[in-house]
């Protein structure tokens, strides 16, 4: 399957009817789409299943978009749209790092939260760290003398550590809001809540992706 989309991220699922008959359906999607998707694999009545997902975001396996209810995937695709090119480069870099998300509830926060999140690209080591604050644009240490007896990498550990930075082949990224905080509790658009057989979102369980519905 070929998907348009901007790299790096983008999720899909596929659709399938109880004949055997499957579609892809790129999100996000509004309920005509979903509607139009579900049509062509004779899927009427809410007679179909997820039988894949495509995904391409950090750190988000195929495994837990089964696992996630399809409104808040709908909801998560939406979202991660949304983020410049600087917030992926924040979320590839976090998922780099021991700091990684591991729920789908926090990427969802991320997406609402990006600018909390601080990314220094290229500063890939203590002594680039050091060297960026000590010599570097910020220039915290003026006096050029006092500069030449600084142990740069020295100095970067000590910083990243009083920040709990994290060094990343995209450069160096801190949180100012912490790291592993339990996700917000987020409604779904009204537009985005996909409804499969019976009403019901298609799979998953409302509290292992920290999102209400």
């Amino acid at each position: 399957m070929k998907i348009k989309n901007r790299i790096p991220m983008y999720i899909a699922v596929q659709l399938e009817g109880y004949g055997g008959k499957r579609v892809w359906l790129q999100l996000p999607a509004n309920k005509e789409r979903f509607d139009e998707a579900v049509g062509k694999i004779d899927g009427d009545c809410g007679c179909f299943r997820i039988s894949d997902y495509a995904v391409k975001v950090p750190k988000l396996s195929i495994g837990d978009a089964m696992r996630t209810p399809l409104s808040v995937m709908n909801y998560l695709a939406s979202r991660l749209n949304r983020l410049t090119d600087d917030g992926i480069l924040k979320l590839c870099a976090i998922a780099d790092s021991d700091y990684y998300f591991d729920r789908v509830g926090q990427i969802l926060d991320f997406t609402f939260q990006s600018h909390y999140y601080r990314l220094l690209p290229g500063i890939t080591d203590e002594e680039l760290l050091g060297q960026y604050h000590i010599g570097g644009p910020k220039n915290y240490i003026a006096d050029a003398v006092l500069k030449r007896f600084i142990d740069r990498r020295d100095y970067g550990r000590r910083l990243a550590e009083t920040e709990k930075g994290a060094f990343t082949p995209h450069g160096y990224i801190t949180s100012t809001i912490g790291w592993g905080l339990t996700p917000k509790m987020r409604n779904v658009p009204d537009s985005l809540n996909l409804k499969g057989y019976l009403d019901e979102d298609l799979y998953g369980d409302w509290s292992e992706c920290d999102v209400t519905i």
